[in-house]
């Protein structure tokens, strides 16, 4: 009876937190002193600045556990809470009760914390370590100040997995005429070995997402063939359901010093707070492909100055410039996104037309380190386009990983059961 009470009572609090917050189930920054929000599993050094590429996905036999670090601008010592709220398949609340898949208390206290050193934006570095989950599935790490709830700083979403079903699948250009330049299909097939499924066609929920973006997804794909013999179903399509746009390797620079220009920066003036200005960029839609590397569209802290990204990587005013002329649309708008964003388009990445430079131009606060980015566009209707200022080359090296989800008869929400990365000519 006790059990049933506590229960209910976490219920009630529950749908409180993620209501009366207007909470987002997405990675999202709700207050503008808070930056550089970083969720990765440590699987190498602690200060090696590519950890933070690897993707907050783990597997729930995994010895590692993920690690939180962001960055709180107002230079003041706060105390700050994390919270694990468990998802749905498509990142909604789940009915699942926080003692059903959080091992101790679900209110943790970030006691890890440096003061920026050396910097002229002061700021202070706060990190955490974040507990194992007893379940597969998606989940929401949500951040408060103080006592107060309500006043939410970020949310950010993470994946535990657990190796119940295999995928092994291939990235080509696209075989359909019309795509084969400017496309890229995702065939696989999914071996479920001794893991019971009664209709295995119908009950495995499968998402692709392409270079770590949620807002490059292919969903509810069903199987073109079942080998129950073999317990395999195979995922191979006619009608371009896996079928992906190529885009093109993303843009970069690099602001590890400021002692001098790193890669792709044209300027930098010293200051009270330094500015830095990236090469002016042109349109690549009508260019022929060039192969780089790139990181996916994300980005590392680092400064080169410094033994530690973290607390000597200063933050640095960035002007991005693109050549070209204004769109004729007035209402349509252009950005300079990358994953230091958060994919979003939003005031803070929006750029403007200057009669003077000769196109668009943007100026946005970054901390020091390698960046990845593009140039987006935005219709009224906010559809976006990444082909206007890029182009799609189906050349392009890209990541796609394979979530296979699965929902048991007696369970009340769905788990994680198998996860694969493939890469489209990646040198790794």
């Amino acid at each position: 009876m006790r059990k049933h009470f506590f229960l209910i009572l976490f219920l009630i609090n529950f749908v409180a937190f993620s209501q009366e917050k207007n909470l987002r189930f997405e990675d999202y920054i709700y207050e503008s002193n808070i930056k550089t929000v970083l969720l990765y599993p440590l699987l190498g050094e602690a200060h090696d600045a590519a950890r933070t590429l690897n993707p907050p996905v783990l597997s729930l036999q995994n010895s590692k556990n993920l690690w939180l670090e962001f960055d709180d601008l107002n230079a003041n010592y706060e105390q700050y809470h994390v919270k694990i709220l468990h998802c749905t398949y498509d990142w909604k609340q789940s009915v699942l009760s926080e003692i059903e898949y959080m091992p101790e208390y679900n209110d943790l206290i970030i006691n890890d914390y440096q003061v920026s050193r050396t910097t002229k934006v002061p700021y202070y570095h706060y990190k955490i370590e974040i507990p194992k989950v007893l379940l597969s599935g998606n989940y929401l790490l949500v951040a408060w100040r103080g006592r107060r709830k309500e006043d939410i700083i970020f949310s950010k979403r993470f994946m535990v997995y657990e190796p119940q079903v295999g995928a092994f699948g291939t990235v080509r250009q696209a075989q359909a005429p019309s795509k084969y330049k400017t496309h890229q299909q995702v065939d696989f097939e999914v071996n479920y070995g001794g893991y019971r499924l009664m209709s295995p066609r119908d009950e495995l929920k499968i998402i692709i997402r392409q270079n770590f973006r949620w807002d490059k997804t292919v969903r509810n794909l069903k199987a073109f063939s079942v080998n129950e013999g073999m317990s395999k179903l195979e995922f191979r399509f006619f009608d371009d359901e896996n079928v992906f746009p190529a885009g093109n390797e993303f843009r970069f620079f690099d602001t590890r010093s400021t002692n001098y220009n790193g890669q792709y920066i044209a300027k930098t003036k010293r200051g009270k707070e330094d500015e830095m200005w990236v090469t002016p960029q042109n349109n690549r839609s009508e260019t022929t492909y060039i192969e780089s590397n790139d990181f996916d569209g994300n980005y590392v802290v680092d400064n080169r100055e410094g033994s530690d990204g973290s607390v000597d990587a200063d933050y640095i005013y960035m002007t991005f410039g693109l050549k070209t002329h204004e769109l004729e649309d007035a209402n349509e708008k252009v950005y300079v996104n990358g994953s230091f964003n958060d994919w979003r388009l939003d005031k803070t990445n929006e750029m403007l037309y200057d009669n003077n430079f000769g196109g668009y131009t943007a100026t946005i606060r970054l901390k020091q380190g390698v960046y990845n980015y593009d140039f987006t566009t935005q219709k009224p209707n906010k559809t976006t386009d990444e082909v206007y200022f890029e182009g799609d080359f189906g050349e392009t090296e890209n990541s796609y990983e394979i979530f296979i989800y699965h929902r048991p008869v007696t369970a009340r929400a769905e788990k994680l059961v198998g996860y694969h990365t493939i890469y489209f000519n990646k040198r790794r």
